[in-house]
């Protein structure tokens, strides 16, 4: 991968975060009740995203001794990135939604276990933000139309959203080499 736009490609379909990677479920289910709502959240995570990738490409010279340091090392840049997209985009934040989104940490995470560095890693969480922007888009699009169809009992609400999530993310998979 050393194409920006093949990157970019790949990030938001074939490694798409919520569908393909499995985070950011909690975003999924909570945040994709409106269009708006999921517009919102979307695009400040993209934020927190470029901002972590900005972080760790800045900070990158930095030597950690034990797996414990790291994971908290990428927990506190994640949360620097996700407190200072929220205050540029002018929104109030709660302690717990800067806490929750396990696709912030997850991709800082998933960059470092890659070894992604460099430019490489703006390409990468662009493609990883514009992937969970249209994820939540789109989710919140069905569950609107979900909300008028004959859905059983037992399967309204967030199993309905899980399984239609299920058969989006088989349907990227369609698109691995």
């Amino acid at each position: 991968m050393t194409n920006g736009l093949d990157i970019l490609a790949q990030t938001v379909i074939t490694g798409n975060l919520i569908l393909i990677q499995g985070l950011g479920l909690y975003a999924l289910t909570r945040y994709t009740k409106s269009v708006k709502e999921a517009a919102w959240t979307g695009l400040s995570t993209l934020v927190a995203m470029l901002l972590g990738g900005l972080l760790l490409w800045l900070f990158q010279g930095i030597q950690l001794t034990s797996l414990s340091v790291e994971v908290g090392y990428y927990l506190v840049v994640g949360i620097m990135a996700a407190l200072m997209a929220y205050k540029l985009l002018g929104r109030n934040i709660s302690m717990e939604d800067a806490l929750t989104d396990s696709a912030l940490v997850g991709l800082l995470l998933l960059l470092s276990r890659d070894g992604v560095t460099g430019v490489n890693s703006l390409w990468v969480t662009l493609g990883a933000g514009v992937g969970y922007v249209l994820t939540l888009l789109v989710m919140a699009t069905l569950r609107q139309r979900l909300d008028l169809a004959p859905v059983p009992k037992a399967l309204r609400g967030t199993p309905i959203v899980l399984i239609t999530a299920g058969l989006l993310a088989i349907a990227l998979m369609g698109f691995r080499f």
